[in-house]
Formats: C-alpha cells, sequence, structure tokens
C-alpha cells in the first residue's frame, strides 16, 4: 500500500522476442536474398477454385509455402532459423502511478515480442496484484486501521501516535471516546487515480481490557465500582419505544 499511496517504478524480468542481432531481423543469412515464392507465384495466396450447382467458388488461403510474403528466403539465418527474431530475457522498466488497484493494468507501447522478419513490436500488458498490508485495509480510496487504547484514555481523552501510509501522525480521542469508534483522518488514505485528492484514513477505536492488573489497580477498580459515572446506565425509554413500534406493525 505504501508503494501505491507515493507511485513507483519497478523493474520486471519477461521472456521475450527480439530482432536477431545475427542478420537485423530480416531472417536471411549474410550474404543470402530472397527469390520469389514458386507455390503462389509471389501473391500470398492460394486460389483453390472449386464448381457447384451456383457456379464458381472461389476459396483464397494464405501460401503456407511463404506465409503470405511471396517470396522465400534463400538462405535461413542460422541464429534466428530465419524467424528474424529469437527469444531472450529482458528486463523492463515499468512506472506504476499512485493509486491503482488489484486488476487495474498498464500497457507498454512497443515493449513486446518483436514480429517475424521486421514486424513490428507488440505490447506488454503489466496487471497490477495488490498484496495485503499487515496493518492496514483498504476500502476504495479510505485505509481502515484498528486503535487500541487504554480504559483512562478512552474516560480521559488522549493525544496518540498512530501510523499512516505516508508516516506517523497525532491523533486526538476526545473524552468519554466508546469502543468501535470511527475516528476520520482527512487525507490520509489512497491517492485518486488519475485525478487530484485523497481518501480518508479511517480508525476503528477498540479499549484494551487487561487479563492481569496489580493489586493496586485492583483497589483502585474496586473503589470505582459503586461510582455512578462509572457504570452504564441502559437506554430503557429507546429499548420500550422498540418494542411498542415493533408490536405496532
Amino acid at each position: 500500500l505504501e508503494e501505491i499511496v507515493t507511485g513507483v517504478a519497478k523493474k520486471i524480468r519477461v521472456k521475450r522476442y527480439v530482432r536477431c542481432e545475427t542478420c537485423s531481423g530480416t531472417g536471411e543469412a549474410p550474404g543470402s536474398g530472397k527469390t520469389i515464392c514458386s507455390a503462389c507465384g509471389g501473391t500470398g495466396e492460394i486460389r483453390h477454385v472449386s464448381r457447384s450447382l451456383f457456379g464458381q467458388i472461389i476459396n483464397v488461403a494464405t501460401c503456407s509455402a511463404c506465409g503470405g510474403e511471396g517470396k522465400i528466403i534463400k538462405n535461413k539465418c542460422k541464429n534466428c532459423g530465419g524467424d528474424g527474431r529469437v527469444k531472450k530475457d529482458t528486463l523492463i522498466n515499468v512506472k506504476i502511478p499512485p493509486g491503482v488497484t488489484t486488476g487495474n493494468y498498464l500497457s507498454l507501447r512497443g515493449q513486446g515480442n518483436a514480429g517475424r522478419r521486421g514486424g513490428e513490436f507488440g505490447n506488454i500488458i503489466v496487471v497490477i496484484n495488490e498484496l495485503e498490508h499487515k496493518y492496514f485495509q483498504r476500502d476504495g480510496y479510505d485505509v481502515l486501521y484498528d486503535l487500541k487504547i487504554s480504559y483512562p484514555q478512552a474516560v480521559l481523552g488522549a493525544e496518540v501516535e498512530v501510523p499512516t501510509l505516508i508516516g506517523k501522525a497525532i491523533l486526538e480521542i476526545s473524552p468519554g471516546t466508546q469502543s468501535e469508534k470511527i475516528l476520520r483522518m482527512r487525507n490520509k488514505g489512497i491517492p485518486y487515480l488519475n485525478g487530484n485528492g485523497k481518501g480518508d484514513q479511517l480508525v476503528r477505536v477498540s479499549v484494551w481490557i487487561p487479563k492481569h492488573i496489580s493489586q493496586k489497580e485492583r483497589e483502585i477498580l474496586e473503589s470505582l465500582k459503586q461510582s455512578e459515572n462509572i457504570n452504564p446506565k441502559p437506554n430503557t425509554d429507546d429499548f420500550f419505544k422498540k418494542v411498542k413500534k415493533h408490536f405496532k406493525h
């Protein structure tokens, strides 16, 4: 995700056809040339004529002897066998823009396979596959981060340092923050692809409850058990309103 936020340059290794250096892509041995194909007479096509009740039917097919070129190489290049190209491992530079996601693709024009006997180069299609992050979950252009805070921080409020995809930032926890509350950090998410602006970082707060406490901590908590502000107050009015509404229907 960090690379998706900033954009990144990658090197990928591909096995592709490149021009044969021995014959410069012609497929001909040094000093050789081409002659007119005897099978098609230089047209590159073979015509088959047949008769039917409706008259003559002419079928046109590519000449298999010359591959449609109309000429035959006298002496083929020994390095490429007359194909004009050979397979080779190549390192390709790919510039990935910010904001991409799984399934997006880039077309690298003219960097694919070389065509036979001097033909044009094809393209390379690079399909993006986004890896899962250890701490963040992506939701469109927003990212979600789970933050654990202590009970005193939830009650009293605090300023806590949280990670973002571009470094650490300070998040303000308001007094009385409840578990599962989601706080929004503006413009800390993923940049819009080919556009202006960014998504947000959504921080889901959960209050951490310790499993083991000291005797002193236990005494403090015991002293708070009877406090009116510590114990939760049931929303009885809301509950009965929901029940009445249910039975009305």
